[in-house]
């Protein structure tokens, strides 16, 4: 009876496994993905080699997250964990259907990426993992782009500002260093948006600025912070913030 009070006094005190069905979604893609073939890597086609070697990076990088006991929600060690501190938002809104975080593979489970909290704030967003197949919701993402029905967030030089955007749409973010977002960027089809000028130059010199400075503004913008100010500016009454 000792033994059993102690264990429910621990499991109390103990923080609780947060759950994250869009990185769930992701995981039942990678492993779908490592037991699709059998064959050398080297032997496959290009898409679908560069789907396994993504796949099995994953996988690796998932085993390690899971044996630490590192929280699924906001990524970080559960000493560090900040759950309690992001709350859900249900709301976008009328001008905003979905959103969509399209991540470089690199950027998962990292503890100082940014997006997740896109992720860990709107319950129903989804991860699309560039590169990676049997993604459901990267279906979903290219048809409404395909459609004209979504926009992704890159400053192009035919992205429209926000405050031009006739809703309601989809939102495509896309997470990963400058570099990576560029070559992400140029996998999708469809409309670009971005932030209106006067909000990239307000961002850039202060809580939205990225560590590394840029002689473009926008380029010093983080990802989370120019999410925030996009949905803002769309009208979405509630924006992610830790």
């Amino acid at each position: 009876m000792r033994f059993l009070l102690y264990a429910a006094a621990a499991a109390a005190l103990a923080p609780q496994q947060q759950h994250s069905a869009a990185l769930d979604a992701v995981e039942r893609a990678i492993d779908a993905a490592v037991a699709s073939t059998s064959q050398p890597i080297e032997a496959l086609p290009p898409a679908e080699r560069e789907s396994v070697a993504i796949a099995r990076r994953l996988r690796r990088r998932l085993d390690s997250f899971a044996r630490n006991g590192d929280c699924r929600r906001c990524w970080l060690q559960r000493a560090h964990c900040v759950c309690d501190s992001c709350r859900p938002l249900d709301d976008l809104g009328p001008a905003v259907r979905r959103i969509y975080v399209y991540m470089h593979h690199k950027e998962v489970l990292l503890a100082v990426d940014t997006a997740k909290i896109i992720l860990a704030a709107y319950p129903e967003a989804h991860l699309v993992v560039a590169g990676l197949k049997g993604q459901p919701t990267e279906a979903e993402m290219r048809a409404a782009l395909e459609a004209g029905d979504a926009v992704v967030l890159f400053p192009s030089d035919d992205a429209a500002p926000a405050s031009a955007l006739a809703g309601p749409v989809d939102v495509v973010v896309i997470d990963g260093t400058w570099e990576q977002a560029q070559k992400l960027n140029a996998r999708l089809p469809g409309r670009r948006a971005k932030l209106d000028d006067d909000i990239v130059d307000e961002l850039s010199k202060g809580e939205g600025r990225q560590l590394r400075s840029h002689p473009t503004a926008w380029r010093e913008v983080g990802t989370l912070a120019a999410t925030r100010h996009f949905l803002g500016a769309l009208g979405v009454s509630s924006a992610p913030v830790l």
